[in-house]
């Protein structure tokens, strides 16, 4: 283990990379240099990024787009060290269009998936109009289309994954990588595989009727 400083520190496990898959969907980098913020709808994910990192700063609340309801839960932390360990794996700040790849020991790209899609996922069912069978997707939204590029890269190369597209939505400016449903299922097993306490409950539950097929 390598202590960054007294709030943060940083050792590669299964619950460090969920994390940081949090952080790389639904952070941000202060341009400080020292501050990193968490926004989500979902407290869970404020609250298991202060547990992972042992940190103990409060969850505030803030809105967004005008509105006066504050739904999003936030949590601020300080660290120059962290920061800077951040942008080495490959975070920057206003990442949403410049982040191209992230530095994931192989081990844990499961757990740093996980992350990501909690943060910026869906995974959802639909009702085929013809067949009538449920179709299930895994989808992971990113401004950054090298991003989702590598992402998908990396997922055929460690797991095999055969099929996979990015579906760019040029009004809002955002691309999605998509996976059908046997895709789906190999990712879902790889990415629940190590999630101990870490994991948002409501997707999760889409997951789990998948994960003994």
């Amino acid at each position: 283990m390598v202590r960054l400083s007294k709030f943060v520190n940083v050792e590669w496990t299964h619950g460090f990379a969920y994390a940081i898959g949090l952080l790389t969907s639904d952070g941000n980098l202060s341009s400080d240099g020292r501050h990193i913020n968490l926004t989500s709808q979902d407290k869970e994910i404020t609250e298991y990024a202060r547990d992972i990192f042992a940190i103990d700063n409060k969850i505030g609340r803030k809105s967004r787009g005008g509105s006066d309801i504050k739904k999003y839960y936030v949590l601020q932390f300080g660290s120059k060290q962290f920061y800077a360990f951040l942008l080495s794996i490959g975070l920057t700040p206003a990442k949403s269009k410049t982040l191209r790849s992230v530095d994931i020991p192989d081990k844990f790209f499961g757990d740093f998936l996980r992350g990501c899609i909690d943060g910026d996922g869906n995974i959802s069912e639909s009702i085929h109009p013809e067949s009538k069978q449920v179709q299930l997707r895994l989808r992971l939204a990113s401004a950054s289309h090298e991003f989702l590029l590598w992402m998908l890269a990396e997922q055929r190369r460690l797991w095999h994954i055969e099929g996979g597209w990015i579906y760019n939505d040029k009004k809002k400016s955002v691309g999605s990588l998509c996976f059908g449903k046997r895709d789906s299922i190999k990712i879902l097993r790889r990415m629940y595989q190590h999630k101990s306490q870490y994991y948002l409950r409501r997707k999760f539950a889409v997951a789990a009727r998948y994960l003994g097929e």
